[in-house]
């Protein structure tokens, strides 16, 4: 069985390094906070002091990271993945970053014969917790087909796929991040409506949760997080503000428009500057609420 080394122990990665663990996977692990060490520790991973020792010591190495730059700095650094890793290991890059970052990886690994698939997920931290993960793996084949195992204690067989080569699967994730941020601005934008036009805001979650205006964030965002006006994260507002953002940039780099896009990360960055960047990705709803000078949940 490969061995398995895991980088980027945060709401994500934690509960999904924990579902390695409990699937019997040999993991050894990188991280900086002492209390997350201890933690895994307990659980039975091996912490290295670096994210070269964890390329130096596993055979598939899975970064799960915040942004581009931190997919550079752990895969591709000086105490990266890749000066501790050898022909024939794999990393699997599991963060939400732009295609042209990872096939720029898997450009820089293939000079030292090391594989590089993209597999970002979907789920948030319930999934990851539950081992119920979409994921959306680009890369090989072979190198899909070797992770089987891994993907199975992560994600939901159902819902992991092989969407393409190096670089689709973080194209796929951003199409999704567009149509979900979207659809989240849409819904915060029709409540507000609705509120200032005199309608209540709990009658019209009834009436659009059977209509044609239904959708899956309408249904998991609206009663628990706008109307109690309450945004504990699930998915922070400024993780999907960086996603619009790489749909966006990709859209010019193809010279293809996507103006409500565009529109979506003005919105999300407003939120942003109100505070609300750590917030859950409804939040967004605070920036039309400054828009439109009412609160949607009713305060």
């Amino acid at each position: 069985m490969d061995k398995i080394g895991f980088i980027g122990l945060g709401i994500m990665g934690k509960p999904m390094c924990h579902n390695l663990l409990k699937a019997g996977f040999d993991v050894t692990f990188y991280a900086r906070k002492d209390a997350v060490v201890t933690e895994m520790e307990r659980a039975g991973a091996t912490f290295v002091p670096s994210s070269r020792a964890v390329g130096e010591a596993a055979d598939i190495v899975i970064a799960i990271v915040t942004a581009d730059p931190e997919v550079r700095e752990v895969i591709l650094g000086d105490q990266g993945v890749l000066e501790g890793a050898s022909e024939g290991d794999l990393i699997v890059d599991m963060s939400t970053i732009s295609p042209l970052t990872v096939r720029e990886v898997a450009a820089r690994a293939s000079q030292k014969g090391v594989r590089v698939m993209d597999a970002p997920v979907s789920g948030g931290d319930i999934g990851a917790i539950n081992g119920t993960l979409t994921i959306i793996a680009g890369g090989e084949k072979d190198d899909f087909d070797r992770c089987e195992g891994l993907f199975d204690a992560m994600g939901n067989r159902e819902n992991v796929f092989h969407v393409g080569g190096v670089g689709v699967g973080q194209t796929v994730k951003i199409v999704n991040q567009l149509l979900g941020g979207i659809t989240m601005v849409a819904i915060s934008e029709a409540l507000a409506l609705g509120v200032k036009a005199g309608a209540d805001a709990d009658v019209m979650r009834q009436v659009i949760g059977v209509s044609s205006g239904n959708s899956s964030a309408f249904q998991s965002r609206v009663a628990d997080f706008l109307l109690k006006g309450q945004y504990a994260p699930g998915f922070m507002l400024d993780l999907m503000k960086k996603d619009i953002g790489i749909g966006v940039e990709m859209g010019r780099a193809l010279n293809m428009p996507v103006p409500l896009g565009a529109v979506a990360y003005q919105l999300y960055a407003a939120a942003s500057n109100l505070g609300a960047g750590e917030l859950d990705f409804s939040a967004v709803s605070k920036a039309i609420e400054t828009l439109s000078g009412i609160r949607i949940s009713g305060e």
